[in-house]
């Protein structure tokens, strides 16, 4: 954990945020009761202090590489909706995705020297009362 000063009582405050911000799981509400503070304070804070900012970047990161670690374990374990959640978001390249995308690399055409007739047409198809 990145070390806060601990000289005024802000700074004593801000250093038992990031000790109750680890033990909530990163939950910045509970942290900002609990240290009996706003979630503005802590937001300003953040905004104005890169050592805490940095602190608090560093906690998150954690927390998400503790989530990963324990997606990996349960699907080393044969859990099927762990399984399929990691092949939906990393296995994309291969074909598990839930809605499908189309890229196309069809060529535009040039409408450049076109009468309002032909780019009617164009948009909306010919019109058989005017194209006879």
């Amino acid at each position: 954990m990145t070390a806060i000063k601990k000289g005024n009582k802000t700074d004593q405050k801000k250093e038992a945020f990031l000790m109750t911000f680890e033990s909530s799981a990163c939950n910045v509400s509970i942290s900002c009761k609990q240290v009996g503070i706003s979630r503005n304070t802590f937001y300003e804070w953040k905004k104005k202090d890169l050592v805490f900012a940095e602190a608090v970047n560093d906690q998150n990161e954690g927390l998400l590489d503790f989530a990963e670690t324990m997606l990996y374990k349960a699907i080393k374990d044969g859990k099927t909706p762990e399984l399929i959640f990691f092949l939906k978001t990393k296995g994309q390249s291969r074909g598990y995705i839930e809605k499908q995308r189309i890229e196309t690399s069809q060529q535009k055409p040039d409408l450049t020297g076109m009468t309002i007739k032909e780019l009617r047409d164009l948009a909306y198809g010919s019109d058989p009362v005017t194209s006879n």
